[in-house]
């Protein structure tokens, strides 16, 4: 037990996007950050602090933390440093650790394999590399040192090894994405690295979806979270979660960006093979990014000459490169270009079927599709991507990029995204659209008072929930698929940082309740009891 009205504790959320960390009693994390970090090889170690400080939001200097072979943060800006490619292996895979397993493959590969975004979703891949993280926050946000309230840490010298006055909350984004089994040795894993790598005084793991309700004032909720590699529905009952009516997708912002980045590059899978030659792909000719694919900002930078070519060839085969990629894809499907167009425009169609189809009625080639197109004049709508190439948004392909969230809620999926095995009903197990998830949740759930009270507080969170209409599309799908005597209710915050942090907030919240600091696990409970009592504690079923 570790008690007191004002703990002052600390909260770390890592996603598989970004981490976000910050002190309770706050209204948003003060650090966000990428949810990777470099690995040195062993005999470049000392050579790491040639990385030099970095920029950070705000405009300040900050250093980049070191702990044993990890640094953090990292940077999708910049090509790694050099001791990052000293790795020896048999791929010679580049020192660019993601803290998820659901994100450690290369897109390119993901396509050749048909795997599933959402395999490993949720596995800590490396807990070193996941501590690395909450050290550079520590370090950012003066975690450690008497002095941190009066003097500014630019001014103070701190140790990285010392204790934290602070207790540490952590936001359990695994909860029932993973077996019970390996879900309990991750939380062990997470207690021994709190306790004994961070030297926490106290910890608590709370599971991201009952953080979710809280941000949002329920206690009882149906918790839509429409994250990076996937959406989830969870029931939440006066902040337990009720697990037999936890449901994932694959549909997420991760596959969003990787069919944006499939229609422009013109490349797809049909019948398992990849690459349609000479079918209707939307665009006037050749898409924009075929012949060199989408660029991320990286090989854009002027330090790109300075490393050799075969480790610019290894890069491109890591998941650095992948991600730097989506971080291109996601900044033009939140651009206020697309945004604009709304994702209610058109709900006739759905976006990008008959692309690229086999079918014999829509083998169709692109010259005979385009001899009835008229000419786009150059001053019409368009979007430009980092290294200069022009996408035409009036062409057909460039409409239904605008439309591309709509494919979160679409019955049909285009041939450029269909799952290799279906169910039953057409849908691959884990691709269903955000309404049929909630239907299928709700379904799961016996008792039929706590199905109506779930589905009067939907809330819809997460950062590729942030699209325009989502909130309003979702009610009126789940309006035709849900009974007429339930008044359903979506539940959405106006504010992009509520909904982008729903989980952070909602730990903030918590950890500031004079009723929750009997729930802190002390270390010396832990050192007494070990992780077992953490787990009996910390079981929200």
């Amino acid at each position: 037990m570790y008690c007191g009205d004002e703990t002052g504790a600390f909260i770390g959320d890592v996603g598989s996007h970004t981490a976000r960390f910050g002190y309770g009693g706050e209204d948003c994390p003060k650090v966000v950050i990428p949810s990777a970090v470099y690995k040195h090889s062993p005999d470049e170690n000392n050579n790491a602090g040639s990385l030099g400080n970095q920029t950070i939001r705000g405009g300040k200097k900050r250093g980049v933390v070191q702990r044993g072979n990890y640094t953090a943060p990292v940077s999708l800006m910049n090509v790694p440093p050099q001791s990052c490619f000293s790795l020896e292996g048999e791929d010679r895979d580049v020192g660019f650790i993601p803290i998820y397993q659901s994100m450690n493959s290369n897109n390119n590969q993901t396509k050749q394999t048909g795997q599933d975004s959402c395999d490993g979703d949720g596995v800590i891949q490396d807990i070193d590399a996941w501590a690395s993280l909450w050290e550079y926050s520590f370090s950012a946000l003066a975690a450690r040192g008497k002095s941190k309230h009066t003097v500014g840490y630019q001014k103070m010298e701190q140790s990285h090894d010392g204790p934290i006055d602070h207790p540490l909350l952590a936001v359990d984004s695994s909860s029932r994405i993973i077996s019970t089994n390996l879900q309990e040795k991750q939380k062990a894993r997470v207690l021994e690295t709190l306790f004994e790598t961070l030297s926490a005084p106290a910890a608590y793991i709370a599971p991201s979806a009952m953080l979710s309700s809280f941000a949002n004032g329920r206690q009882t909720s149906l918790v839509v979270d429409v994250g990076h590699t996937g959406s989830r529905v969870t029931p939440v009952v006066d902040g337990y979660l009720l697990h037999s009516g936890s449901c994932k997708s694959g549909r997420g912002g991760m596959w969003l960006g990787d069919v944006q980045q499939r229609v422009l590059e013109g490349c797809w899978k049909i019948n398992g093979t990849d690459g349609v030659v000479n079918k209707w792909n939307g665009w006037k000719g050749a898409p924009p990014c075929q012949q060199d694919g989408v660029t991320p900002r990286y090989i854009l930078h002027s330090n790109i000459e300075k490393i050799k070519a075969s480790q610019l060839e290894q890069l491109k085969k890591s998941p650095f490169h992948s991600i730097a990629v989506h971080e291109v894809m996601y900044e033009m499907m939140s651009s206020t270009t697309l945004q604009s167009f709304g994702i209610g425009t058109d709900t006739t169609s759905t976006p990008f079927v008959g692309y690229g189809s086999a079918d014999d009625n829509n083998d169709v080639t692109m010259e005979d599709k385009n001899d009835d197109d008229v000419e786009v004049e150059d001053d019409g709508p368009s979007y430009v991507l980092p290294d200069g190439t022009k996408i035409d948004l009036a062409q057909q392909a460039g409409k239904d990029l605008s439309r591309l969230p709509q494919l979160l809620l679409s019955e049909d999926l285009p041939s450029l995204a269909q799952p290799q095995t279906s169910d039953a009903n057409g849908y691959a197990s884990n691709m269903l659209p955000l309404h049929k998830l909630v239907h299928r949740s709700l379904s799961q759930i016996l008792d039929a008072d706590l199905r109506k009270e779930l589905a009067s507080n939907i809330i819809l969170t997460g950062s590729a929930s942030l699209f325009p209409g989502l909130d309003k599309t979702l009610s009126i799908e789940l309006e035709k698929v849900l009974p007429a005597s339930y008044k359903h209710k979506v539940i959405s915050s106006k504010s992009t940082v509520e909904n982008r942090y729903g989980a952070w907030i909602g730990g903030s919240i918590l950890s500031s309740l004079g009723s929750f600091q009997q729930l802190w696990l002390s270390k010396k409970e832990y050192e007494e009891n070990g992780a077992v009592l953490g787990l009996q504690r910390f079981n929200n079923n």
